[in-house]
């Protein structure tokens, strides 16, 4: 009897085990997470797993998205912020979908700060300057 009483505790020890493992693990990512950075007067294509039938963008006044053909959108930064961005199918599933988030600068630029004068450059094997040497503000907005 004593040995059915262990083996019975042992069972539900592995079997809460096993449930809280299954419950740390992490679901794949859903559509909402996924974060896109797009700069302001530039565009990209993302590609859709299906065909959308229904498009919606949080703010359109920071990001627009043109549909290409039922399985492209192109993302258009307007001006910076963050917003959503989600395409859905014909049964009202997400196919892709997160935030998008529009920058004025390049990911792939540099900033150079030369004592109170900033430069931005975009670099791809070569370096172009985005902005001449500005001297940087003394203080916040509004202060000397």
């Amino acid at each position: 009897m004593r040995r059915l009483s262990l083996a019975i505790a042992a069972f539900f020890s592995l079997c809460g085990a096993a449930v809280a493992a299954q419950a740390a693990t992490p679901a794949s990512p859903s559509p909402a997470s996924r974060t896109m950075t797009v700069v302001a007067g530039q565009a990209t294509t993302i590609p859709l797993g299906g065909s959308a039938r229904e498009i919606v963008v949080g703010d359109p006044q920071i990001a627009d998205v043109s549909v290409v053909n039922d399985r492209t959108l192109v993302i258009l930064g307007k001006r910076v912020g963050m917003t959503s961005v989600f395409a859905f199918d014909a049964q009202g599933r997400a196919l892709t979908g997160g935030q998008v988030l529009v920058t004025d600068v390049a990911a792939d630029a540099v900033t150079v700060q030369r004592g109170t004068a900033a430069s931005a450059y975009a670099c791809d094997g070569r370096c172009t300057a985005l902005t001449a040497a500005e001297p940087a503000s003394a203080g916040a907005p509004g202060q000397p």
